[in-house]
């Protein structure tokens, strides 16, 4: 497998977003902890990453809907159990200022990136039983909960979990063959990822350990 490249943050990866433009795409990755937030770029072209500014006080309303290197738009959330959308705001992001704020509007959600995302399936779903038995014959692994799984040209993508004193999140790629090209342990705890890795333009990215951003290059 290619090198990879990985960057630590000091506070746990909350969303990783796709911005920019499809000829230099970008992730947007806000990070949170201690009731703060802090908003970041990294470059997938250059690897990288930035601290744009730290978050407003109303950061947890807040979804990153796109942006360039200048502006942001987010969809600003109510606060209920059942959350509809309060307003559309925009932000300047240098330095960090709320630029308008709009009355609910229908924004485009088809993204301009061709980013791949995998099947997510939970361990109460039929089509998991057939994983389960996979895993067991190839692996010898007894996997449980939920998988992520992504079929490409030549390589195939798992992400699953195992209870071995607690449950651990492990990261499988492998060829057509089933042979293991990668295998990382991404997480540890109850939480069950969903979509707990995608791909753009041949490369993998993924988070590690809730803090650390992972990407395999040309994957």
């Amino acid at each position: 497998m290619p090198a990879f490249f990985e960057h630590s943050f000091s506070e746990p990866i909350w969303s990783i977003r796709y911005w920019g433009t499809p000829e230099e795409p970008r992730l947007w990755i806000e990070t949170r902890g201690n009731g703060e937030a802090f908003w970041h770029s990294c470059e997938l072209s250059s690897k990288k990453v930035e601290l744009l500014a730290k978050a407003p006080a109303d950061y947890a309303q807040l979804n990153f809907h796109s942006g360039d290197e200048k502006e942001a738009i987010f969809i600003k959330l109510q606060q209920s159990k059942n959350p509809g959308i309060e307003s559309i705001q925009t932000y300047s992001l240098q330095p960090v200022a709320l630029l308008k704020e709009e009355k609910p509007r229908p924004l485009i959600t088809e993204s301009p990136f061709r980013f791949q995302t995998p099947q997510h399936y939970e361990e109460s779903q039929d089509y998991f039983k057939d994983f389960q038995t996979f895993f067991k014959q190839q692996y010898n692994e007894n996997i449980a909960k939920g998988i992520d799984y992504f079929e490409g040209e030549d390589k195939l993508l798992f992400s699953y979990y195992l209870y071995d004193n607690g449950w651990k999140n492990y990261l499988r790629v492998c060829n057509l063959a089933f042979e293991t090209l990668v295998l990382e342990l991404i997480a540890e705890g109850d939480a069950i990822g969903y979509h707990t890795f995608t791909l753009l333009n041949d490369q993998l990215i993924f988070v590690k350990d809730k803090i650390k951003l992972v990407i395999y290059e040309k994957l």
